[in-house]
């Protein structure tokens, strides 16, 4: 008993900590002193859970410094864990102007993830899915309506799987596991070949989104905003989901 008392206490004050920390970067910001501002925001995500709060708050002091790639990288990052985060949305987008980066046309996925919360879709697949192993399991016990329980638990399965298979395709959280933002000053050069002296084919400006594929070494090989496919070296290649 004494040390359950012991850790709910511990759980409190480090809540308090943790609150105390955000109301003093909020303040540093009011206050014009942005940098300040942003490694208390930092600090707070590195001791506590992600927050899509804490990234919108953390880019908008970044953008205030001039750091314009690492607003943006923060902005995405709120986004992936809210994806109907209006003002973060509106901020990437001006973020993006800033670095040059051409806007990208949304497809029916993030449509699909700015008007459906992806962990109610998830709740509500998994109910569907066990309540129609159940109902199914139950139309072979000796009872009526037999054949209308194995039918209804059929579909309710067919439901649960399709929810759950429309996360996996939209959630954010699936479908940008392998992304990076190019955080380099000057952006990266794209190479034919994991080696220095390879043809260049393309330049990424900094800010630039791309899909990476394999490693090797110092290099990674990824697709790029346009599709096409090279090498680039991983030095400020940051990905879009912090490692946990």
């Amino acid at each position: 008993m004494k040390s359950s008392l012991i850790v709910v206490l511990l759980l409190l004050l480090g809540f308090s900590a943790r609150a105390d920390m955000l109301s003093d970067a909020s303040a540093r910001f009011q206050d014009g002193e942005y940098e300040q501002s942003a490694k208390l925001y930092e600090q707070s995500l590195e001791k506590s859970p992600p927050s899509a709060a804490v990234f919108f708050e953390l880019g908008r002091a970044l953008n205030k410094t001039g750091q314009e790639a690492r607003a943006a990288l923060n902005f995405r990052r709120a986004l992936i864990l809210d994806p109907r985060f209006a003002p973060a949305r509106s901020a990437l987008q001006e973020a993006n102007v800033a670095l040059g980066i051409p806007p990208v046309k949304q497809g029916w996925q993030a449509q699909v993830v700015e008007r459906i919360p992806m962990d109610s879709l998830t709740l509500a697949g998994t109910v569907f899915f066990w309540g129609g192993a159940f109902v199914g399991l139950a139309a072979f016990l000796p009872t009526a309506f037999r054949k209308r329980r194995l039918v209804a638990g059929l579909l309710l399965l067919l439901l649960g799987i399709s929810l759950v298979s429309v996360v996996w395709l939209c959630d954010p959280r699936v479908t940008l596991a392998n992304t990076a933002l190019v955080l380099t000053n000057g952006g990266t050069s794209v190479r034919s070949s994991p080696a220095d002296q390879s043809e260049k084919t393309a330049s990424l400006p900094q800010g630039s989104i791309v899909n990476l594929l394999s490693q090797r070494g110092r290099w990674f090989y990824g697709q790029l905003p346009g599709g096409a496919k090279g090498w680039f070296l991983t030095e400020g290649i940051v990905p879009l989901i912090p490692p946990a």
